[in-house]
């Protein structure tokens, strides 16, 4: 049965085969994208080529309907625009991002540490809500697993067994964001708590290769960690409606700025500590973790004063994807 419903359904098949057949495997989530092309197209025309207006039309739309302005969606479009034209279909329109990337910066929603213990609190209970192996533990160990080491979701969700020591107190982060490998050392705490659930996923799944298993054991989709983030954080009574919505990848940003915070508080340099922040987050260069000044006037009243003497060695900081 087809994936695709327009007249360009045909040419998305092949263009999925096609990037299979190169050892591309798309994810769900841009196969979804496809999909909602595809639909785009067959409720406006249905037109048998990849024309401007029916590209532009749908990329606005898809801009309404998301929170993000990253525009995950561009990429998979414009590889379909470029296939089209390589197989000879020169009037196929190859999408130009309506964001750049070098003038946008992100977004961000700083938890504050009473909205992170009301979210933990009810994530213990909401995990038990249905009988889903490996559920209990899992998305409590993940999500604490953020908080407390600032790493990434898809960090996360593709950890394998094989690269976590809890005895020896650290993980391996490998092949990450820019191909980047990286050793976290953990708390005392945080380890003590991943072996028990070590011990507890082990018994679901004894031969499980991720550290944080889907309930079929495999990885976790991309979708199901801000979908669960986003049911418990309602469930706790927490508010979500203002124009920054928060998700799990903001665990990276609180991790960031309460290191930072803390390192004031302590009055330690802070612009001496930043490089080991910058190593353990995993970022390409230090100013990707000067963002992050930039932020803390906004969040920790005390800190403007304390970095006052500061101000003039930072740089002008644009925007960067963290």
């Amino acid at each position: 049965m087809s994936l695709f419903i327009s007249t360009l359904g045909p040419s998305l098949e092949a263009f999925i085969k096609f990037k299979h057949s190169i050892g591309i495997q798309y994810s769900a989530s841009v196969q979804w994208y496809l999909k909602s092309l595809d639909r785009y197209n067959f409720e406006h025309g249905n037109s048998p080529v990849l024309c401007k207006s029916l590209v532009v039309g749908w990329s606005i739309e898809r801009s309404e309907h998301s929170n993000s302005k990253r525009g995950y969606w561009i990429s998979p479009v414009r590889e379909f625009g470029r296939y089209l034209q390589c197989m000879g279909d020169s009037d196929a329109y190859i999408l130009e991002s309506p964001v750049s990337r070098n003038s946008y910066r992100p977004e961000v929603y700083l938890l504050s540490n009473s909205e992170i213990q009301r979210f933990f609190k009810e994530c213990d209970s909401y995990v038990l809500r249905k009988k889903t192996p490996g559920r209990p533990y899992v998305y409590p160990a993940l999500y604490r697993f953020l908080y407390c080491c600032g790493a990434r979701c898809g960090e996360a969700r593709h950890l394998r067994c094989e690269n976590v020591h809890l005895n020896d107190g650290y993980l391996d982060i490998l092949q990450s964001k820019g191909h980047r490998d990286r050793r976290l050392f953990l708390s005392d705490e945080l380890i003590s708590y991943l072996k028990d659930y070590d011990s507890a996923i082990g018994i679901c799944f004894p031969e499980r290769e991720y550290f944080f298993p889907s309930p079929s054991g495999n990885v976790i989709s991309e979708s199901s960690v801000p979908f669960n983030f986003r049911k418990i954080w309602l469930a706790a009574g927490l508010k979500r409606d203002g124009k920054v919505k928060p998700r799990p990848y903001d665990f990276r940003h609180h991790f960031a700025c309460a290191n930072i915070a803390r390192w004031s508080k302590e009055g330690k340099n802070v612009m001496s500590m930043l490089p080991y922040l910058m190593r353990y987050m995993g970022h390409s260069s230090i100013e990707k973790t000067y963002y992050y000044i930039h932020l803390i006037p906004d969040y920790f009243g005390n800190y403007a004063v304390a970095t006052e003497s500061l101000e003039n060695l930072l740089p002008e900081v644009e925007s960067y994807e963290i």
